[in-house]
């Protein structure tokens, strides 16, 4: 099988040529799902040189036709041989045969803002619908109750509904002294909650928003916000650039809220993202003189060695602010340039970002529908040089930010 690549207009054409079958249904699959990652999504196979297909090729077919329309793309078959067009028809999928694209007209200009920050280009979409004013951050806990532990009730009760964020150390649950023992890193945005326990084999628990039933939990310590988020920002990296990391999507998240201090939430298709997870609740008094120090931290938090979940998708929630905001007690340096921030991400196998204004309660719980998520991570930069992990990445996504106001 020869597998080509064509850029035609804004479709991506793969011409084969040769057998569609078992030997080569990965191959032709993996070509698809590269092309998605590359941001591709509205893919073209051109079979008019393709003498047989399978059954292991036709459901390849399916799933490059399910996969871009679960993103809002499309997946056609370009001039089908005399077999090919015979098995399609026989199999009840002559739906996925497409007629040549058309000849290419000057579209009608969109009324779209764009700013090109160091790192990242970004279109701009104001969000229908949102309230002005920004959103109102709580400062709940100290940060030094990581170290020293605190009672129960010091935890405080949190709803999580849609219209709210947060990030920080908690659990879910309505109970606060058995939340007392589960206490791990916990995120919230879109009408959905999630949080990685501490008390058992460590995979992560979520609740989403469903009809009268909203999350919601305990924090120890955290940021938690309600309002709106009124811009949106579809940022891919500039110029030369394969992704965009951390510290630069902070900074430009801060200069696009246009605040000392700006929440924001992001779905992103990850490079590799450099984080730690808690191991141990940090409620509980043992070790409190000695748990994050040598050797002793090995047993309180888990650390990416390199950057890890490379070609997943992730949920961000957080806060970045300049030095001297009331929220400076829950953040830390991020980069080098005086940028202080406090970030979480939810992990989940790779899903492409739907393309365009997209809207964050639906992109959440298409997330989470997924019933894939995988790790709650506390984002943190390594800039070790070689030796680090460096900065976490991120290939392309969706972010919405607002001024962050105390509450």
């Amino acid at each position: 099988m020869d597998i080509q690549r064509d850029k035609r207009g804004g479709e991506l054409i793969l011409i084969l040529r040769g057998r569609l079958d078992a030997s080569w249904a990965g191959h032709v699959a993996d070509a698809l799902a590269a092309a998605i990652r590359d941001g591709e999504h509205h893919l073209r196979t051109e079979m008019s040189a393709v003498g047989y297909v399978s059954s292991a090729g036709l459901r390849t077919l399916l799933t490059a036709h399910r996969q871009t329309k679960a993103i809002g793309g499309s997946f056609g078959v370009l001039a089908p041989s005399a077999t090919v067009r015979e098995v399609l028809e026989l199999a009840g999928l002559e739906q996925l045969i497409a007629n040549p694209a058309p000849a290419a007209t000057p579209a009608a200009p969109i009324a779209v803002r764009v700013h090109e920050g160091a790192a990242a280009r970004h279109e701009l979409h104001p969000v229908a619908g949102a309230r002005p004013g920004g959103v109102r951050v709580r400062i709940t806990g100290e940060a030094g109750w990581l170290l020293h532990g605190a009672t129960p009730e010091a935890l405080c009760p949190t709803r999580f509904g849609p219209g709210t964020f947060a990030l920080g150390v908690g659990a879910l649950g309505p109970d606060a002294a058995d939340s007392r023992s589960r206490l791990g890193e916990l995120l919230a945005a879109g009408g959905a909650a999630a949080y990685q326990p501490t008390d058992g084999p460590g995979r992560p628990d979520f609740v989403v928003t469903e009809g009268g039933l909203e999350p919601s939990g305990h924090l120890l310590l955290g940021l938690a916000g309600e309002g709106d988020f009124a811009l949106l920002s579809r940022f891919t990296p500039l110029g030369d650039r394969r992704s965009v990391p951390l510290a630069a999507l902070a900074a430009e998240a801060l200069a696009l809220g246009e605040a000392p201090a700006v929440a924001f939430v992001a779905v992103v298709e990850s490079a590799g993202l450099v984080g730690a997870t808690l191991r141990q609740s940090p409620a509980a008094g043992n070790g409190a003189d000695e748990r994050f120090a040598f050797p002793a931290v090995r047993d309180w938090l888990s650390f990416t060695p390199e950057r890890s979940f490379r070609d997943s998708t992730a949920l961000l929630a957080g806060v970045v602010a300049r030095a001297g905001t009331p929220f400076e007690p829950l953040l830390r340096p991020l980069g080098g340039d005086g940028l202080r921030a406090h970030v979480h991400a939810a992990v989940f196998p790779y899903r492409p970002v739907r393309q365009g204004a997209i809207e964050l309660a639906a992109t959440v719980r298409e997330l989470f529908d997924g019933q894939g998520l995988q790790a709650i991570l506390h984002l943190l930069a390594d800039p070790r040089g070689p030796a680090g992990a460096g900065d976490s990445e991120f290939l392309r996504g969706a972010l919405w930010c607002a001024p962050a106001h105390p509450a």
